[in-house]
């Protein structure tokens, strides 16, 4: 990315991409004295849209700079908007020069809830370098307070949609790191369970389990089971026998219908494929 000068006027840092719960002044003096004396600090991050400089990585170097007189700042300036610049800002100072402490990650994690309801915990912990036990937490607060919806549906890491009655305690046993707990800084905690083992299933792949379980349980739409990469044909058979199950048995249709299903079966078993003319015929009959 290109590392231009930017003059300190053109940076915009009222823009909510703070996500610190406040400024470091000690740091902004130790900052400003080592500039004075002639220290090369690595450029900020900004992100352009064409009207303005998002700040994203390097308010205490910005502040610094502005407290030791300079009017400009060597900047990486990247394309992009308010949004791209929240996002970068919320990861990177995981492991900028000045850590983070528990409050400032509950911020993250709160900011990107209420920036990003519909994305799933194990999605927004990524983003803040957190938890995804902490980002559960912090939902189920924001919920309770009404500060964010209560979603329907939440967006994985793969960019499907699954139901937020997915979302439950973390299965395993939960290892909390005291960068989470009432200390200081350190790295995101970490779980002994499987895979994030956070709440809304963790994994794409738990997501995809729970789903599964769901459609094979008639919670589900039986229709979503080709958009899983995960499903398996005795998902099929037991989503088909489940509702095979609810099918009336005084309908004087009944056994018609499940010779029908004999015939598809045969014929599968057999190799072949697509409906029979027969099945063809009921179905206009029908």
């Amino acid at each position: 990315m290109p590392i231009q000068a930017l003059s300190l006027d053109q940076i915009d840092v009222y823009g909510g991409t703070q996500t610190r719960v406040k400024t470091d002044d000690e740091a902004i003096a130790s900052y400003a004295e080592e500039m004075a004396q002639g220290a090369v600090f690595p450029p900020i991050v900004v992100y352009f849209d064409g009207a303005s400089h998002w700040l994203a990585d390097g308010f205490h170097r910005y502040l610094a700079t502005k407290r030791s007189g300079a009017e400009t700042i060597q900047a990486e300036v990247h394309a992009g908007g308010r949004s791209d610049a929240l996002r970068h800002a919320l990861g990177a100072n995981a492991t900028n020069g000045v850590f983070r402490n528990n409050a400032d990650k509950r911020n993250a994690a709160e900011i990107a809830l209420e920036e990003w309801p519909d994305l799933a915990n194990p999605v927004l912990a990524e983003i803040c370098r957190v938890s995804t036990e902490l980002v559960r937490r912090c939902r189920q607060e924001l919920v309770q307070a009404q500060r964010i919806p209560a979603s329907a549906q939440v967006t994985g890491k793969d960019g499907k949609t699954y139901p937020s009655k997915i979302e439950r305690e973390p299965r395993g046993k939960t290892e909390r790191s005291s960068s989470e707990g009432s200390g200081g800084g350190g790295g995101p905690g970490r779980f002994a369970g499987k895979g994030d083992g956070g709440a809304l299933g963790g994994t794409n792949v738990e997501l995809e389990h729970e789903a599964r379980a769901m459609i094979r349980k008639g919670e589900m739409n039986p229709f979503e089971l080709p958009t899983l990469t995960t499903s398996t044909p005795h998902d099929y058979a037991e989503t088909v026998i489940a509702l095979l199950g609810k099918m009336r048995s005084d309908d004087p249709k009944r056994p018609a219908a499940l010779l029908r299903i004999r015939r598809w079966l045969d014929k599968a078993l057999a190799g072949e494929s697509g409906p029979l003319e027969a099945d063809l015929q009921e179905t206009v009959e029908a």
